[in-house]
């Protein structure tokens, strides 16, 4: 900041945009930068947004699932240990904090998990990722309050053929107890257990 209370410079290395900011001495030329944009749209046909807001849906026996979470793209860049620091708590999404809702009680990652909403975050380790189910819900995605803890649970990770650009929560159903709990992004795979009780 300048002596006015003009930023002068902002760095977002810390942040999901990798961004370096430089005020400019003279306003930028916006109709070449919209020309830009509008030939972009014109070619694809759509414009992506950065990370869309998805609900999955799904059902194990009589249980009931809901996840409604943002989905941020890949972009070429390097997740783990990058985008998602290792040690560090993830939103396990993008933007507000991702809500997993169950109409049943079940465990998840062998964790008790009573009928309600609940958020989840996940914490990326070098060899290993946990799963944390906390009570809070409806807060920002950098809001994480880890005295309202569930659980944490360690749970599977594995390394995937093709990247998905696309962060991708899904349930699948085995029968009408179990399932299992995926989250997909870049090159890894993370699952969780689920089992209606």
């Amino acid at each position: 900041m300048d002596s006015t209370w003009h930023m002068l410079s902002y760095l977002g290395h810390r942040t999901t945009y990798k961004v370096e900011v430089s005020r400019l001495a003279s306003p930028p030329d916006v109709k070449s930068i919209a020309d830009r944009f509008e030939a972009a749209e014109a070619k694809t046909g759509i414009v992506n947004q950065l990370s869309v807001r998805d609900t999955m849906r799904a059902q194990i026996g009589n249980a009931m699932f809901t996840v409604d979470y943002g989905r941020p793209l890949m972009r070429g860049r390097k997740l783990l240990g990058d985008v998602l620091p290792y040690d560090r708590v993830w939103r396990t999404g993008a933007n507000a904090a991702t809500q997993f809702t169950t109409s049943l009680p079940v465990k998840l990652a062998g964790m008790q998990v009573p009928a309600g909403t609940y958020t989840l975050w996940t914490v990326p380790h070098t060899a290993a990722v946990d799963l944390v189910i906390n009570r809070q819900t409806g807060q920002w995605g950098t809001e994480y309050n880890r005295l309202l803890n569930l659980g944490t649970a360690s749970i599977t990770s594995q390394t995937l053929p093709a990247a998905v650009e696309k962060f991708t929560i899904s349930i699948i159903p085995v029968n009408t107890k179990h399932g299992t709990f995926i989250m997909e992004w870049g090159s890894f795979r993370w699952t969780a257990p689920i089992e209606v009780q």
